[in-house]
């Protein structure tokens, strides 16, 4: 009885028994870890880019709305079959509009520049705000590891055509 337990022979083999399971799931979890957060960062990236051009053309144009979810969802002002994310829609991007107030100070002057009539005219400045939805999909090597879905937002301040 002695001897079995002097005896080394496999023991290299049970300590990688032991090991590599760690190893696989400190890779494989960074793996996921980095693909959602690159995931993230093209949702976020395309909400982005949707609220920079509102910003620069007439809000309230269906249009223009519809670009911009393109924008979001594609990279394209004309939408396709190509998408940012795979299953990021553009119908997946919301929009929507908030008026902060412009009016004149006790120090005689107005917060911001004065805004376009586009962008509300002087007493108030519009900005737009545009989210993405998201439901991410992880590639379940490590059973266990489970995401929500991403919401990413971006507000930018209307400026107008221009």
């Amino acid at each position: 009885m002695c001897r079995l337990w002097k005896d080394e022979e496999g023991s290299a083999l049970l300590e990688a028994a032991i090991v590599i399971p760690v190893l696989f799931s400190l890779v494989f979890g960074t793996l996921e870890f980095s693909f959602y957060f690159f995931q993230q960062h093209l949702v976020a990236t395309g909400v982005r880019d949707a609220a920079r051009y509102l910003a620069r053309t007439d809000p309230a144009d269906a249009a223009a709305r519809t670009t911009a979810q393109n924008l979001a969802a594609t990279g394209q002002p004309g939408g396709g079959s190509m998408r940012r994310v795979q299953g990021f829609n553009p119908a997946d991007v919301a929009i929507s509009f908030t008026d902060v107030g412009n009016v004149v100070g006790g120090t005689g002057v107005r917060p911001y520049r004065e805004a376009a009539e586009e962008c509300g005219g002087p007493d108030f400045v519009r900005t737009i705000n545009v989210t993405g939805s998201y439901a991410y999909t992880p590639f379940a090597m490590i059973p266990g590891i489970t995401f929500s879905g991403m919401s990413v937002t971006h507000r930018e301040r209307c400026i107008g055509p221009g």
